[in-house]
């Protein structure tokens, strides 16, 4: 009698840990889709403030583009009030590197193309209207190669500015100094 005993709980208890270990196995399992699904929601919500972060960029630049467009068909205006300077004694001038020890200063003189802006890809650099007075480069560099390089990278037939030659080269050492000296 006993082992027939021991058969039926056996039976009875086999079908119940089975039961048991298959509801532990799937609550673990409830808890790691859970927990994945946290995370996804997560994820999601800073996608969406991303995006939401980027829809807002975007309209920052293309606001940026409509005022930039606007501000090109205005006329810059070179007045004074007191009318001392004509407009032809007005230079513009377009600093190029940064006065070191070890650099001289190199001025080039800069004109527009003649008829660059009439062009209809035509993008000029800085302000078309600049150029009707004097413009020059002054480029900081060790050598007059580099100064025509870095200044032929900025302003080249491309964007419609014509480099001539170099017309005074300054000691860099003595500015620093005159600057230094400067109150």
């Amino acid at each position: 009698m006993t082992s027939e005993m021991l058969l039926a709980l056996f039976c009875i208890g086999a079908p119940l840990l089975f039961l048991a270990i298959r509801r532990g196995l799937l609550h673990r399992t409830e808890r790691e889709v859970r927990r994945a699904g946290a995370r996804l929601v997560a994820e999601r919500d800073a996608l969406e403030r991303q995006a939401n972060e980027l829809e807002a960029m975007q309209a920052d630049i293309e606001a940026t583009k409509a005022r930039l467009a606007e501000l090109s068909t205005h006329k810059l205006i070179l007045t004074r009030r007191n009318g001392k300077r004509t407009a032809s004694s007005r230079r513009f001038i377009h600093e190029i590197g940064r006065p070191e020890p070890t650099r001289n200063r190199f001025v080039f003189r800069l004109a527009m193309a003649p008829g660059f802006i009439g062009k209809p890809d035509a993008k000029a650099v800085v302000h078309p209207d600049i150029w009707r007075f004097e413009n020059e480069a002054q480029v900081w560099a060790a050598d007059f190669a580099a100064a025509r390089m870095l200044t032929g990278s900025i302003f080249h037939d491309r964007v419609g500015v014509t480099v001539s030659g170099e017309d005074t080269v300054e000691d860099a050492k003595e500015d620093a100094m005159a600057e230094a000296a400067a109150p």
